[in-house]
């Protein structure tokens, strides 16, 4: 008897290419989840900066002028980006983790995050600007984002200029006359009325 081969019916094809579409989606998703994965384990916490240290020796010194170092910066600008997510909450992109890494007036940002339930890591170049106004501010611009040392094009992906005041850190006693960005860390220098500053210290000992 001859054999009858069953025909693919419309509906059929019509399954197996959705099915297949699917598939394809799925593994591009799956290789652009692990494409944007976080590579470094980060997280939000900092150490506070305890200027008093500082500010006393810079006393007993006479000498106006304290450095910071790039670990402090750090953890400066670490606390600058919890005041700003806090104050700009997101919710389809949130931050997890971030680490600073300067160059002079360049800093590079580590950052891990969830782009809803995607995790992702990506590098945030930033300029840095200083100013003695307002205590002493620093301001964080973006420059650029790259994610697996590719750059996203700018109009994708830009974050808005993020602040740090150092005057948080400080007594009033003192006025920033100067800042200058070190290749690793700061220099700033003051304007002082070192007996009010040494009492100032003094009474939060």
């Amino acid at each position: 008897m001859p054999h009858h081969h069953k025909k693919s019916t419309p509906g059929k094809i019509l399954f197996r290419a959705f099915a297949g579409i699917v598939l394809l989606l799925l593994l591009i998703g799956a290789a652009a989840a692990w494409y944007v994965a976080p590579v470094n384990k980060l997280d939000l916490s900092y150490d506070r900066v305890d200027f008093d240290p500082k500010l006393l020796q810079m006393v007993r010194d006479r000498s106006p002028v304290l450095t910071l170092t790039e670990d402090e910066l750090n953890n400066l600008f670490k606390k600058g980006l919890n005041d700003y997510l806090s104050e700009h909450p997101s919710s389809f992109v949130r931050i997890t983790g971030a680490r600073f890494r300067q160059s002079g007036d360049r800093l590079a940002a580590d950052i891990n995050g969830l782009a809803g339930p995607v995790p992702f890591g990506a590098e945030v170049g930033m300029i840095m600007e200083a100013s003695p106004e307002s205590g002493g501010t620093i301001t964080l611009r973006h420059d650029y984002t790259s994610i697996r040392n590719r750059k996203v094009p700018k109009g994708v992906l830009s974050f808005p200029p993020i602040s740090v005041r150092l005057r948080e850190h400080m007594p009033f006693m003192v006025e920033v006359r100067k800042i200058e960005l070190l290749e690793s860390g700061m220099r700033v220098s003051f304007a002082v009325d070192w007996s009010n500053l040494l009492r100032s210290l003094m009474k939060l000992k």
